[in-house]
């Protein structure tokens, strides 16, 4: 894989989970908490220094009110 790419990717992945956490009115925290992931982890994500599992992508998701396929949609 190219890690610029990949680099690329998870930062603009990063800010369209921010964008909707905002959206929603979430803080990180309470995102945390109704997703059940670790809040450093969420922070790393938006941040793009993370890559998320599919299952925590599917947990952001839920925790969201949103379709995996519109958290996708970055």
């Amino acid at each position: 894989m190219n890690s610029t790419r990949d680099e690329k990717l998870l930062k603009r992945f990063g800010k369209h989970l921010a964008s909707i956490r905002k959206e929603k009115k979430l803080s990180l925290r309470k995102l945390s908490d109704i997703a059940d992931v670790d809040f450093s982890q969420i922070h790393r994500i938006e941040k793009g220094e993370s890559n998320p599992t599919l299952t925590m992508t599917i947990a952001l998701a839920e925790a969201l009110n949103v379709t995996l396929e519109e958290l996708m949609q970055f």
